[in-house]
């Protein structure tokens, strides 16, 4: 009869020890699903650990117990680690990302000219130069060719005249 007791005893508390889970509102309080912070902190931690292996391995270079050959592919390999951390530690710090108003094209239309005559200075407007591989015509203030897509002002002097040139390859509008 003691051994039936004892028996019972032992199937309640098994019981008891497999259901209690389930019963439970909350399964991050359990360690099923760890809550952000923990996260955030687990990552700080394994990124720590990874620069103090950094610092052991040049501990250990110094010693000469390591050729530099194996530290730096450790270190860069401990680095990549410690970096891929502080990525995943961004991503769950920053905000989700928000999707954005299309811009107004007609506020769009009225700044396109300001910024034009900001880019484009005015002793430069009207002025052509002409491309020396292809011979097109193009604004001053061009850097490439649309033709040919060559660089237009590899030949400028240091006061910024054409090398060889005397100024007429240039005409206003």
């Amino acid at each position: 009869m003691l051994g039936f007791v004892i028996l019972f005893g032992l199937l309640l508390g098994a019981c008891y020890w497999i259901i209690i889970p389930l019963l439970q509102d909350d399964d991050r309080e359990n360690g099923f699903t760890p809550k952000p912070a923990d996260i955030l902190e687990a990552l700080k931690n394994k990124k720590d650990s990874a620069y103090a292996t950094i610092r052991e391995l040049e501990f250990d270079l110094n010693m000469g117990k390591l050729s530099e050959e194996d530290f730096q592919i450790l270190k860069r390999q401990y680095i990549q680690e410690a970096v891929g951390y502080m990525k995943e530690m961004d991503k769950l710090k920053s905000p989700p990302a928000t999707i954005s108003k299309p811009v107004d094209t007609d506020l769009e239309e009225e700044i396109e000219p300001e910024n034009t005559a900001i880019r484009i200075p005015e002793k430069n407007k009207g002025k052509y130069i002409y491309c020396t591989s292809c011979g097109e015509k193009a604004a001053v203030e061009r850097r490439f060719c649309a033709a040919c897509g060559s660089n237009l002002h590899k030949h400028h002097g240091k006061n910024g005249s054409r090398i060889g040139d005397t100024g007429e390859g240039t005409m206003e509008k």
